[in-house]
């Protein structure tokens, strides 16, 4: 078993509860989002799924962020506090990478795997999930990660990411 990553689409409002008050939050957003029988655990409608390949996904997408201010670092968000797996991007944030990840073709993603690149620092999987043997999975996961921010922007989201 790996780690695997989720993008669950909120709004701003409870990302701001979340980060005043991490532990309250907490049991609403394992009981209405992360269980696959939540109120608003919806695949592909407010969250999406990426398996153990995200990191690769993350890496090559943030390989062509073209932002003066390089947004797409923040791909995976700030750390909530006292909250080891969760990490949040506020609206704002999710629609100004939206708009450099809208620019991104899966031709530039091609051309920027670099499997030299990922060891150092070490991006999770690197080497393991490779171009040669398992690249439609790697794709599947930046097409993932795409339609997560482009259904966020859409809808005036935030995101959560969970890491576990």
């Amino acid at each position: 078993m790996g780690i695997v990553c989720e993008f669950y689409l909120v709004d701003d409002q409870f990302i701001n509860g979340f980060s005043e008050d991490p532990q309250a939050y907490e049991y609403d957003f394992s009981e209405n989002y992360t269980d696959p029988d939540g109120k608003f655990h919806n695949e592909g409608v407010s969250n999406f799924y990426t398996d153990k390949a995200w990191d690769i996904a993350s890496f090559l997408i943030q390989e062509n962020d073209t932002s003066q201010e390089k947004i797409l670092s923040g791909l995976l968000g700030q750390p909530l506090e006292d909250i080891e797996r969760l990490s949040y991007i506020k609206s704002f944030d999710v629609a100004k990478m939206n708009e450099i990840m809208s620019l991104i073709s899966l031709q530039q993603i091609t051309e920027a795997y670099n499997e030299e690149k990922m060891q150092d620092p070490y991006v999770y999987n690197a080497g393991w999930f490779t171009k040669e043997s398992n690249w439609d999975y790697i794709l599947d996961h930046v097409k993932t990660i795409f339609e997560a921010f482009k259904k966020a922007a859409e809808g005036n989201k935030g995101i959560i990411v969970s890491k576990g």
